[in-house]
């Protein structure tokens, strides 16, 4: 992620939420870290790391190591460096009492180290590390929600943040910090729009405590849109499911046929195959023994050359008839 173009994208979202445009639509997945930073309005690089009024002896360790977790990420490069830096600068912090600028430090720290999770396509770690530093994801700031919704929308698992954000938002309801408006807007747009919620995106869209005008403008059009995109599919689904009955139906006519005559040409295949195989000469040598053997008939003996003689004529006469030539009985 490249930090310059970072602040850029955070000005230019900043301008699109003043106007109450709502965000553009998720085009294909990119980088992660970029899907991260993307969108992310209420960041301000400025109040990240705007150390200048501490003196280079006075600066806090903590902040030594976000400055070169920073270059870690940005320049070098070395994404597992920058997350092992951010995790001791936040041990660091966790360990002493905390005041404002500790938790501005603790913030930046906790931003640098999701951007560098999401570079190693570590995604799904990013919340359980934040659960190590912040008591609840009720406790995390309006940016580090901003860039998990943005970082769980992009990676199309929306359904992750849905309890996480609709419960950051009833708890900071009732005072509404800096910030609440973007969580709500990409609540809105990131969560319930892609998983369906319509109903609570309406009602979330109509509150004139969260969104001015204009937004409130823009986030029910893209509610009606969404909801008419629902429709439409679901009666092209339906015509779909509706064709394919009708068309079921005619199919298994014209295939039955077909099936039974592929299994008669199968079974007088298997007939035909067998009648090949038979083996008449050894069935007719086998028949001219058992008679021998059955009526005891010496072949030597003048008592039966007229047995043997008429039984001999008349396995001749079956073999001829069996092994005769059709083109000859023509002739």
């Amino acid at each position: 992620m490249n930090i310059r173009r970072f602040g850029a994208t955070v000005a230019t979202e900043t301008e699109r939420a003043a106007r109450g445009e709502t965000p553009p639509p998720q085009g294909p997945r990119r980088s992660l870290a970029m899907a991260v930073t993307e969108n992310v309005s209420s960041c301000s690089l400025s109040t990240m790391w705007d150390w200048s009024h501490w003196s280079l002896s006075g600066t806090p360790p903590a902040v030594s190591l976000l400055d070169a977790a920073a270059d870690l990420l940005v320049l070098d490069r070395n994404f597992a460096g920058a997350l092992e830096l951010c995790e001791r600068g936040l041990q660091i912090l966790a360990a002493e009492p905390g005041d404002t600028r500790d938790k501005q430090v603790k913030d930046s720290l906790c931003v640098i180290g999701i951007q560098a999770l999401a570079e190693m396509d570590r995604w799904r770690e990013v919340l359980p590390w934040l659960v190590q530093y912040y008591r609840t994801p009720q406790d995390m700031p309006h940016n580090i929600m901003e860039m998990c919704l943005l970082l769980y929308s992009r990676v199309r698992q929306s359904h992750v943040m849905l309890e996480l954000s609709r419960d950051w938002l009833k708890e900071h309801g009732h005072w509404r910090p800096p910030g609440y408006g973007r969580v709500a807007e990409l609540h809105l747009h990131r969560v319930l729009l892609p998983l369906g919620h319509l109903s609570e995106a309406e009602a979330l869209a109509q509150d004139p405590l969260v969104f001015s005008e204009q937004q409130q403008l823009a986030a029910l059009t893209a509610v009606r849109e969404e909801r008419r995109r629902l429709e439409q599919e679901e009666e092209a689904g339906s015509q779909t499911a509706g064709q394919s009955q009708s068309v079921c139906p005619t199919g298994n006519l014209q295939a039955r046929p077909l099936q039974v005559a592929r299994m008669l040409y199968g079974a007088l295949s298997v007939v035909a195959t067998w009648i090949r195989r038979i083996p008449f000469r050894q069935i007719v040598l086998a028949l001219l023994l058992m008679s021998v053997i059955v009526l005891r008939l010496d072949p030597a003996s003048p008592m039966s050359k007229g047995p043997v003689s008429r039984l001999l004529l008349l396995l001749r006469q079956i073999v001829t008839s069996v092994f005769r030539n059709p083109s000859t009985d023509r002739l």
